[in-house]
């Protein structure tokens, strides 16, 4: 085809001469002239293409010049609808391995709370409402809501029982907040002789458990999603109705780390923090070489109230009183329980206690007694009415030393004589990972749990137990046949020996500034121990170690993978009163006061927000305290 024709024929489909179309563009006219002259388009279908491109751009500026219809939500006419909230107890269990803590950094993206998945849980099912859906918010509390400075957190009036440190577990912690029900706001009494609905239903109308169902006159949902209108309908329909099961639709959205146990309605009043009259914490470790009944004894001063200050870490900015009371205590192995309690007992009846207890042998025949083993797996249980920060690591950590023989039990005593010692002296804090809050208990409040949820958290648990008994078992085994498998050369251990001794009496004139000599006694405790062979068993080994240099082929117990790193079998102890100290509360509370850099004086005016304008007389804080211990509900 010549470019003559070519010419003519764009000039016929509305592309000129020049080679342009109506857009300007030079593009579309070269590219088609090519298809032309080569033959690979015919006149009439690049005439219809062309016809249809056109028809396309003008349908695409005609739709930009129309104006955009915004999507009718009915926030203008529709009023948002109110939800009936209900005042509730959740119970739940959970691993804080993998967890930052119990309580939630609020506005931290890096937070990895359990809060925060409780609260993600709570959004997810839509159990948690917005201040404008809250139906029992105050008139007060309705108008912050509408000026937006509430948030639902805020709106919820959630409390918690235990704030947990990253790590730590739980297995009956205890929150409170208001959720959405299962009961509309404007549901009314069904009564039994007529037909028609009664009074709107009130909180003590409705079910107390997600088992009992109520009858009730109820409007029909479809007259509250009628566009542009306002759900005025007066139309009722009868209906049997269950409460939400809230423990089972949290857990079917909850990691399976985290598992709600049970609820139940509680009081306007109820504080999950303040109405508890008991918490309970477990402290779990392997009895290793520890003297299960020196440790009862240091735990025996402890009981009753005392000032915790050099048992805790000291939070100057929220607290000033660190008297704590601690009710009772035990120190449970396979074979025996301690009981201590801040009740004065006679040693005749301490002493007929701590025997009274033994585990049956596993085929149930008599009454036989286990002979203890250094893997035996023990706990410290603590009931106490509420407890300071790291409190409970910082006991563990003392007992632990006294279990060990290196502190006597009346050193609890000093420590609690914050006259003589106002201030702290160094030590550890016994790892977190071993530490359950137990229970949290409550003198007017009775959970309400059910079959299949507790069925389905128990296969969760058993699952959770039958993995890490496994891998125990796998070490335990790798551990015997190294014992019982494997030799070493008596000349080894001898040199092994040697050298420990050696950096320790080192160690010992370095801190004693005095010099310590060999009198031969390790020699001569190897020369008692020797074999009449070249070569002994692993466990012949460490049998022989342990007894001529008293140390043991594990860490500590309480320390942690940090805390370890630092520990050789040639370290010595320092004593604890013999250590550096810290500051007192006193100088802390001075620092405060009286720096004036601008971080402390952020810490200066939230000492003064949460210790000086909260501070109230004894009188006063009983009168509160008696006011929430009374505060409570039922599932029954």
């Amino acid at each position: 085809m010549s470019s003559a024709n070519t010419d003519n024929i764009l000039s016929q489909i509305g592309l000129g001469s020049g080679g342009k179309d109506s857009s300007g563009s030079v593009d579309a006219s070269k590219v088609l002239r090519h298809l032309l002259e080569s033959g690979k388009v015919s006149v009439f279908d690049a005439k219809e293409a062309v016809q249809a491109t056109a028809a396309a751009k003008k349908q695409s500026a005609q739709r930009q010049q129309e104006p955009k219809k915004v999507k009718d939500t009915g926030s203008a006419d529709q009023p948002i609808e109110k939800h009936r909230t209900r005042h509730i107890a959740l119970q739940f269990s959970y691993d804080g391995t993998d967890y930052s803590g119990f309580a939630q950094n609020v506005g931290k993206e890096c937070d990895n709370s359990v809060e925060r998945e409780l609260f993600a849980a709570l959004e997810k099912t839509r159990l948690l409402v917005s201040p404008e859906e809250h139906g029992m918010l105050t008139e007060s509390e309705v108008e912050e809501a509408e000026n937006g400075q509430m948030p639902k957190r805020t709106a919820s009036k959630y409390s918690r029982c235990g704030r947990t440190d990253k790590g730590v577990h739980a297995n009956g912690q205890v929150v409170a907040l208001y959720l959405k029900s299962a009961f509309p706001l404007l549901a009314r009494n069904a009564g039994s002789d007529n037909d028609e609905p009664g009074d709107v239903l009130g909180e003590e109308s409705l079910p107390k458990n997600s088992l009992d169902c109520l009858e009730c006159f109820v409007q029909p949902r479809n007259n509250n999603k009628k566009k542009g209108k306002a759900a005025e309908s007066t139309t009722y329909q009868r209906k049997t109705m269950n409460e939400y099961d809230y423990c089972k639709t949290l857990n079917n959205v909850l990691p399976p780390s985290i598992r709600i146990l049970g609820w139940c309605p509680v009081s306007s009043e109820f504080s999950a923090r303040f109405s508890c009259s008991r918490r309970t914490y477990r402290y779990f470790f392997p009895r290793r070489n520890l003297n299960l009944a020196r440790m009862a004894e240091g735990l025996e001063y402890m009981m009753g109230r005392n000032d915790f200050r050099n048992l805790c870490k000291m939070n100057c900015e929220q607290v000033s009183n660190f008297e704590r009371v601690l009710v009772e205590g035990k120190v449970v192995s396979p074979q025996r329980v301690y009981s201590v309690s801040s009740t004065p007992k006679s040693r005749e009846e301490k002493d007929a206690e701590s025997n009274a207890r033994y585990l049956e042998d596993v085929h149930g025949i008599g009454a036989s007694i286990y002979p203890p083993s250094s893997r035996d797996m023990c706990h410290i249980e603590i009931v106490g009415q509420a407890f300071l920060w790291h409190q409970i690591r910082c006991i563990m950590s003392i007992l632990f030393h006294i279990g060990r023989g290196q502190e006597k039990s009346e050193v609890v005593k000093e420590l609690l004589d914050v006259k003589t010692n106002p201030a702290k002296p160094s030590y550890d804090l016994a790892s977190e990972a071993a530490l359950v809050l137990q229970d949290c208990t409550f003198g007017q409040l009775q959970l309400g749990r059910t079959v299949r949820n507790l069925w389905d958290v128990q296969k969760t648990l058993e699952q959770r137990w039958e993995k890490h008994a496994i891998a125990s078992e796998r070490a335990k085994n790798a551990l015997d046949s190294m014992k019982d498998e494997t030799e070493v050369r008596w000349a080894d251990v001898v040199d092994f020996v040697e050298q420990i001794d050696k950096e320790r009496r080192r160690k010992i004139q370095k801190r004693s500034k005095h010099l310590v000599h060999d009198d031969g006694e390790v020699k001569r405790a190897l020369a008692a121990n020797c074999t009449p062979t070249s070569t002994l068993t692993w466990g012949a080994a460490v049998e022989i170690i342990q007894n001529v240099l008293g140390v043991f082929p594990y860490p500590p117990n309480g320390s942690s993978e940090s805390q370890q790193k630092g520990l050789t079998e040639s370290s010595i102890h320092v004593p604890l009163m013999d250590r550096a100290k810290g500051t007192t509360y006193e100088e802390k509370v001075k620092s405060i006061l009286e720096n004036s850099k601008d971080k402390s004086s952020k810490r200066k005016m939230r000492y003064e927000e949460n210790i000086v304008k909260k501070r109230k007389t004894a009188e006063e804080d009983k009168a509160f305290y008696d006011h929430k211990l009374q505060q409570g509900g039922s599932s029954v």
